[in-house]
């Protein structure tokens, strides 16, 4: 990383220490501001803040899996997260405010009494509470550590009697955080790198989330999907124009399929017998 990319995550972890700091008043109130931010948020900065929160660590790894592998079509997948946005936003919001509940919880109770209710609870408190949220936590924590790998080298930063605790517990673990082969010199690096960045991004996120609540999430949320799109719309200029613009990508993409990689059967030859009808979409 170069000067520039150092000041950009200070910039952003100082304006989310600050944000969190700034808010925590408003957000002691009562639980409905810590939880709801008070029921006042505008449309727009929900909206930005769903959004943000959809561009998590691992979806740019899965897209990028998705469309190597079935090619960009295959993203309809992702249309359910549109439609189900949409669904909630106009038919549904309206009644759950009416509810005037906080969690999906209270609405449980609400909706079905008696002892059966306290039941759906509980499950709901267990499954989504500790099994599903720890999943969805390890696999977003597992794509943050593949993202930051080749960028922060905490070997290279910090104090050896820093760096070392680290090192000492990834060996007594036996945990492997890297994309190197397990039990290697270079794999301990790797995992201990990781594992201080996941702890990092863990206290700065835990921090302002807890002083600040959803006030601060929404306006650190906004604040990155604004810097994902920009930094998104530049590296996409630049791989373009490094690529050759579009005959170049085409010339790349035809001479990858033609060698069959990626398991995939090439679909030039057979439009190419057929010149005049376009074959069937392969991905």
């Amino acid at each position: 990383m170069n000067a520039l990319d150092i000041g950009i995550i200070l910039l952003f972890i100082a304006y989310s220490v600050y944000s969190g700091l700034r808010n925590r008043e408003a957000a002691s109130r009562g639980l409905e501001d810590y939880f709801l931010a008070g029921r006042s948020l505008p449309g727009w900065k929900a909206g930005l803040s769903m959004a943000a929160t959809q561009f998590a660590a691992d979806t740019p790894l899965l897209v990028t899996g998705i469309i190597a592998v079935s090619g960009i079509f295959a993203l309809w997948q992702m249309w359910i997260y549109a439609l189900a946005f949409l669904l909630m936003g106009f038919v549904l919001a309206s009644h759950w405010r009416r509810a005037n509940v906080i969690t999906d919880a209270e609405l449980t109770e609400i909706r079905y009494g008696g002892g059966r209710a306290l039941a759906l609870r509980g499950f709901k408190a267990v499954y989504f509470g500790t099994i599903f949220n720890c999943v969805v936590l390890a696999w977003v924590f597992f794509a943050a550590s593949r993202i930051a790998e080749p960028f922060l080298f905490w070997n290279a930063w910090l104090p050896a009697w820093l760096f070392g605790p680290f090192v000492s517990l990834v060996q007594a673990v036996g945990l492997n955080l890297s994309s190197a082969a397990a039990g290697t010199d270079l794999a301990i690096i790797l995992s201990a790198n990781n594992l201080i960045s996941v702890l990092a991004i863990l206290l700065v996120t835990t921090f302002y989330s807890a002083t600040g609540g959803l006030r601060s999430v929404v306006d650190t949320d906004v604040v990155q999907i604004f810097i994902m799109f920009g930094a998104t719309l530049i590296f996409a200029v630049i791989v373009f124009m490094k690529a050759g613009g579009v005959s170049g990508i085409h010339a790349g993409l035809k001479s990858i399929y033609a060698a069959g990689a990626l398991g995939r059967a090439p679909p030039w030859p057979a439009a190419r017998r057929r010149p005049s009808a376009p074959g069937p979409r392969s991905g």
